[in-house]
């Protein structure tokens, strides 16, 4: 699509992500998709992710500029006004706005479970699951992505475990323990599954994770310091559109041992992990329950949730593209 851009109103708020000079009862957020990039013509910028490409003619020199900016979030005096290229690239979904204080928003989960929504079906945009759906990636692709799992519910034990200890809110700490306490020990069952899947199976195991699948691990593990960032990380692994019933799980995984069957004991194990998730998590998610018990989060914590959930969603993305490419360069 095409439109023709005009300068959005806008406010700058520091690069630390502390209070910005907007107080205007319509502030927003504004970020850009973590899925989203962009390239700049003499007289056009093309803002793309792989579900949908948008070019803006005539935009104003300083688009790629404030586009950056965005990929940390910026203050908006008001919402993006309809039109103008900004607005645009909102309901293209390239870019999103959260309501920056809770006298805007009648509820901010809703709000924030539609923007993880947008970021969880980037993710899964990556060609990489085209391929692997369709059943056509090779048996390395296969048990790679087998042993990435396991890494990163190893990772999760850990990160879990380092953001109870840090966490001194008093209404998040018990939820943060009782999410350590459901969801530990789930790399041990997924090891083993990758095990079964024959000879080749343990040199993927113990050749260690991917870079891109490390970097998602440590940037969990760095949320787990700031609690907001850390809520928001997990949104993002708790999206609405990642809550499946346990029917949905075992005929998803069901296929997949049917396509792949050399890997069908790994893809058991990874089945009853994820219906172990959905038992434990399906009810009310941690934002939820931690915005029920502790109220709405202010203006900065908005925002340190926002870059918590963009950092997992473009790992997740990094992690899978990394997968894709194994069978491109084969």
């Amino acid at each position: 699509m095409s439109a023709v851009a005009t300068r959005p109103v806008l406010r700058a708020q520091d690069d630390a992500g502390g209070e910005a000079s907007v107080s205007a009862g319509g502030a927003v957020w504004v970020i850009a998709s973590p899925h989203a990039q962009w390239t700049c013509a003499p007289d056009a910028v093309t803002v793309s992710s792989y579900e949908v490409s948008c070019t803006l003619h005539e935009a104003p020199v300083d688009t790629a500029l404030w586009l950056e900016r965005m990929k940390h979030g910026v203050l908006l005096a008001q919402a993006p006004v309809r039109g103008t290229w900004l607005a645009t690239l909102v309901d293209e979904a390239l870019v999103h706005v959260l309501p920056a204080t809770p006298r805007d928003s009648q509820d901010i989960v809703p709000a924030f479970g539609q923007i993880c929504d947008a970021w969880v079906r980037g993710i899964f945009a990556s060609p990489f699951w085209t391929r692997f759906l369709a059943g056509e990636s090779s048996d390395i692709q296969v048990l790679a992505f087998l042993a990435q799992l396991y890494h990163r519910a190893a990772g999760a034990d850990v990160h879990n475990r380092i953001a109870v200890e840090r966490c001194t809110d008093a209404a998040l700490r018990p939820l943060l323990l009782r999410q350590y306490r459901e969801q530990r020990g789930q790399s041990t069952m997924l090891a083993a599954g990758l095990l079964r899947c024959g000879p080749a199976a343990r040199t993927f195991l113990d050749s260690g994770a991917f870079d891109a699948t490390h970097a998602l691990i440590d940037f969990i593990i760095g949320a787990a310091g700031d609690m907001p960032a850390y809520v928001g990380c997990c949104a993002l692994c708790q999206a609405p559109a990642t809550v499946r019933a346990a029917s949905e799980i075992e005929a998803q995984f069901e296929a997949l041992a049917q396509r792949y069957p050399s890997a069908a004991d790994g893809f058991a194990a990874v089945c009853a992990h994820a219906r172990h998730d959905a038992s434990v998590c399906g009810g009310t998610a941690l934002l939820a329950q931690w915005v029920e018990d502790a109220g709405e989060p202010d203006v900065p914590s908005r925002l340190r949730m926002l870059r918590g959930a963009y950092g997992v969603a473009a790992a997740y993305r990094a992690m899978f593209d990394a997968l894709h490419r194994l069978d491109e360069e084969l």
